[in-house]
């Protein structure tokens, strides 16, 4: 059984609206700070996002401090190991989340942080 095309679903004596969606720099900014802080585990007031078109895409830049140690405590590789594996992770949420694609994610450390005790205090 084939559906409709979707023109056809809506109520013929409602006249068609024309128009646009537009999602400002600012919150496409605030959507790449909170998906960096939930995937490194810190606070979202701790991380600077930064958005440039790059050809028709975008390029995200992250300025933050990494945990010591992952939530489970234990710290696994290098820093710049972590960064690296998790960097990608933030383009394909960012991307799920807003359908804008992310041509590259740049992370910059600014520090270190102890997460545990973030969450304690």
């Amino acid at each position: 059984m084939s559906q409709p095309p979707l023109a056809t679903l809506r109520d013929p004596g409602v006249p068609a609206r024309a128009g646009y969606t537009r999602v400002s720099a600012q919150a496409l900014a605030g959507t790449a700070r909170a998906v960096a802080a939930e995937i490194f585990g810190v606070s979202p007031s701790l991380v600077r996002a930064f958005l440039r078109d790059d050809a028709g895409y975008l390029a995200l830049f992250i300025q933050l401090p990494v945990p010591l140690a992952d939530a489970d405590g234990m710290a696994r590789g290098t820093v710049l190991e972590r960064v690296c594996v998790k960097r990608a992770g933030i383009g394909e949420q960012f991307t799920a989340l807003t359908g804008s694609l992310v041509s590259r994610v740049d992370v910059r450390v600014t520090g270190i942080i102890d997460a545990a005790a973030e969450v304690r205090g």
